[in-house]
């Protein structure tokens, strides 16, 4: 019999070998579910101690008694970023709600708030608008001053970038290394995953840096030759479970991705066809988002062989929260289960497998 969502979801809660792993997993779900912002900021907390500057509260509020008390507020900008910062607003009397350029959101609210279109904003021209995106700032600010939106309505969060953390899928305290590291970097962008390896082990014998991306993959020779990397093999392809091609977007940066929808075709391959099978693969890490579960079936042989210290991204789909874990512990049983959180936003969530 089949197990419920419910049921896997509790079977992988349970594998977690820590409280801090089993909250920021909680949190993971709950954001999942809500697509309420409060959820990321919790996963952040539980996460401090990785030493990331994380939280914009402070700035939001200086932000908030800038804005005249007679005007009502709303974001522009219907993302992600947006359900972050949704909770430091709702509960200004003045929130009004959302701006955003898709149908459905105008049509229907986002996150229990209206919606109104860029084209109703520059009609008013009396709301305080709160630029609410980070991917797309430049283009919202183009539009607004386009179409003589009043400057002094028009407000930015101070200060607030994403932070990621460089040493995330090698600094938490249960990560220990061998004297000699042979390394599986799948979706290896700019190298600088490999490189920072270099501060974490005593010699490098080995690494295999997948990046199908063409422009990623010349910008990865080039690091490789100016870091005189030689350890490094940087592979033009990406991961998956079986020899094939498959439609890709590339963008020239790291949310480049598989996509059915995608414009270009890419050669893809399992890990274990790309490795030497007398050569015992340590460690391998996969940011290759969204397609980390076919990889990890291309890898499986790799694993049962050398059982090696994983560290894979879990945000990027909402299966990959359950699918991921429990594939791991299918192949290796004795594998300990941790999740660490790395941003202060929503992504950069990881699950390690050690033994």
């Amino acid at each position: 019999m089949l197990k419920s969502t419910f049921e896997n979801y509790q079977s992988v809660y349970e594998m977690l070998g820590d409280e801090e792993s089993r909250d920021i997993y909680l949190n993971r779900l709950n954001y999942l579910i809500s697509g309420n912002g409060k959820y990321v900021r919790n996963m952040v907390a539980a996460s401090i101690k990785t030493g990331v500057t994380y939280g914009i509260g402070k700035e939001v509020t200086l932000l908030r008694n800038t804005i005249p008390q007679d005007k009502r507020i709303v974001l522009y900008g219907a993302g992600s970023f947006a359900e972050y910062m949704l909770p430091y607003w709702e509960g200004d009397r003045r929130f009004l709600g959302f701006c955003c350029r898709t149908e459905k959101k105008q049509a229907n609210g986002y996150l229990g708030y209206p919606a109104i279109s860029p084209e109703e904003l520059l009609t008013r021209r009396d709301l305080a608008v709160v630029i609410s995106t980070t991917t797309f700032r430049d283009e919202l600010l183009g539009i607004l001053r386009e179409g003589d939106y009043p400057e002094n309505l028009i407000f930015e969060i101070p200060e607030f970038e994403v932070t990621d953390d460089p040493g995330q899928y090698f600094n938490p305290a249960f990560m220990k290394y061998e004297d000699s590291e042979v390394f599986i970097d799948a979706g290896c962008f700019n190298l600088s995953t490999s490189l920072e390896l270099r501060n974490y082990c005593k010699h490098i014998g080995k690494i295999y840096a997948f990046e199908p991306d063409a422009q990623n993959y010349q910008n990865c020779v080039k690091r490789k030759a100016e870091t005189n990397l030689v350890q490094a093999d940087i592979l033009p392809f990406g991961t998956w479970s079986k020899k094939t091609m498959l439609r890709f977007q590339a963008k020239g940066n790291g949310s480049s991705c598989i996509d059915m929808d995608g414009s270009i075709d890419i050669p893809v391959m399992p890990i274990d066809s790309a490795v030497d099978a007398a050569e015992r693969v340590t460690m391998i890490k996969m940011d290759v988002e969204g397609a980390e579960l076919e990889s990890l079936k291309g890898a499986r042989e790799t694993i049962l062989r050398n059982k090696p210290k994983l560290a894979i991204c879990i945000y990027h789909e909402p299966k990959d929260l359950t699918e991921i874990p429990l594939y791991i512990k299918s192949l290796v049983p004795e594998y300990k289960l941790f999740v660490r959180h790395h941003s202060n936003y929503f992504g950069e969530t990881v699950l390690y497998a050690i033994i």
